[in-house]
C-alpha cells in the first residue's frame, strides 16, 4: 500500500472512530476488546479471499453482475465467516456483543477496500472518493455484518436447526441490503445523496440493535433487582438513573478516586450479573456467577468501612439483610 495521503487517512480513521463509538455505546468494554480486534483483522484479511472471486465472476458474467449479485453474496459470506467462532466465546453475553463483532468485521473489510480503491487515486479526487465511501459504502459493509452477528448470538442456546435457520435468514437480509445498495450505484444519474442515505440507513439498523441493548439491560437489571427485594428507589438508582453520577461525584470528593473507581466497578458488575442472568445466551455457569458475586464482596471490602457507611446511605451496595448489595 502506498504512503497514506489525506484520502487514505480519512478512509481509515473515520470508520475506526465510528466502530469504537458504537462499541462504547454498547458498553462492551475490555470484555470483548480482543474479539473486536480479531474481527477487525479478519475483515481486512477477507478482502484477499473476495478479490479473486469477484474478478473471476466479472470475467464470466460482466461487471454489473458481480456488483449486484456475485459481490454481495461472496462478500457477506466471507465477512461473516469469523463470527460463528467468535460468538461461542464466553466473553460474548448477548446480541449487542454479536452486533459489535459483526460491525468490526465489516469495518475491517471496508477499510482495506478503501485502500484498494484509493491506491490509484491522487489529490482532490482521492479526498472526494474517501469521503464518499466513508459516508455510504463503509456504513453499508459494517451494518450488514452487524445484523448477522446479532442474530448468531440471539440463537446461541437454541437448537441447531433454529440457529442455522436464523443465521441464514440474517445472512440473506445482509446480502439483499448489500445488493440493493450496489444496484443504486449502477443506475446512471442516481443521486449520490440517495446512495448515502441508503448506506446510512443500513448502518442505522446496526446502530439501532446496539442502542436497543441500553434500555433492555436496564430493564433486565430492574427485573433482577426486583426479584431480590430492592425497593423502587433502589431500582431507579441501580438501574442507571441520573442520580448515580451525582452520587459518585460527591463520593469522590469525600473518599478519593481509588474508592470511587471501585464503587463504579461495583455498579458495572451488578449490571453484568443482570445481563448474564437474563440474556438468552446465558454463558455464565452458577460457579462463574458465584465468582462474580465474590468479586462484588471484595470490592465492598476494598472500598473501606467508613466509605461504605456513606455509600450505603446513598447507594445500596452491601449484601446484608438491610441492603441489597
Amino acid at each position: 500500500m502506498p504512503t497514506l495521503g489525506n484520502g487514505s487517512l480519512i478512509a481509515t480513521i473515520v470508520p475506526l472512530v465510528m466502530l469504537f463509538g458504537v462499541a462504547f455505546v454498547g458498553r462492551g468494554g475490555k470484555q470483548t476488546s480482543v474479539l473486536v480486534a480479531i474481527a477487525l483483522a479478519w475483515g481486512m484479511a477477507s478482502t484477499w479471499i473476495v478479490l479473486p472471486f469477484n474478478n473471476s465472476f466479472a470475467a464470466a458474467y460482466g461487471v454489473t453482475a458481480v456488483i449486484v449479485y456475485g459481490g454481495p453474496l461472496q462478500e457477506e459470506i466471507v465477512k461473516a465467516l469469523i463470527l460463528p467462532f467468535l460468538t461461542i466465546s464466553k466473553r460474548v453475553f448477548w446480541f449487542v456483543d454479536g452486533a459489535i463483532l459483526g460491525l468490526a468485521a465489516g469495518t475491517g473489510f471496508a477499510i482495506r477496500e478503501n485502500w484498494l480503491y484509493l491506491a490509484s487515486t491522487r489529490g482532490d479526487a482521492s479526498l472526494e472518493l474517501a469521503i464518499a465511501r466513508v459516508t455510504s459504502t463503509n456504513l453499508m459493509h459494517a451494518g450488514t455484518t452487524a445484523i448477522v452477528g446479532a442474530a448468531l448470538v440471539l440463537t446461541l442456546r437454541r437448537n441447531p436447526i433454529v440457529r442455522i435457520g436464523v443465521g441464514l435468514g440474517a445472512l440473506a437480509i445482509a446480502v439483499t441490503l448489500h445488493s440493493l445498495f450496489n444496484r443504486l450505484t449502477t443506475i446512471p444519474g442516481e443521486s449520490a445523496a440517495v446512495i448515502t442515505l441508503v448506506g446510512m440507513a443500513v448502518f442505522g439498523i446496526a446502530a439501532g440493535i446496539v442502542a436497543l441493548g441500553i434500555p433492555l439491560s436496564k430493564s433486565w437489571l430492574r427485573k433482577d433487582l426486583e426479584a431480590r427485594g430492592a425497593s423502587e428507589s433502589e431500582m431507579m438508582v441501580l438501574a442507571g438513573g441520573r442520580s448515580v453520577s451525582a452520587i459518585l461525584d460527591e463520593f469522590e470528593r469525600r473518599y478519593g478516586s481509588e474508592a470511587t473507581q471501585k464503587a463504579e466497578e461495583l455498579i458495572k458488575l451488578q449490571r453484568k450479573l443482570a445481563i448474564a442472568r437474563n440474556s438468552q445466551a446465558k454463558r455464565l455457569s452458577e460457579d462463574q456467577i458465584n465468582t462474580l458475586e465474590q468479586e462484588l464482596d471484595e470490592l465492598r471490602r476494598g472500598i473501606g468501612m467508613f466509605a461504605m457507611m456513606w455509600l450505603r446511605t446513598h447507594l445500596p451496595t452491601d449484601a446484608d439483610a438491610d441492603s441489597l448489595w
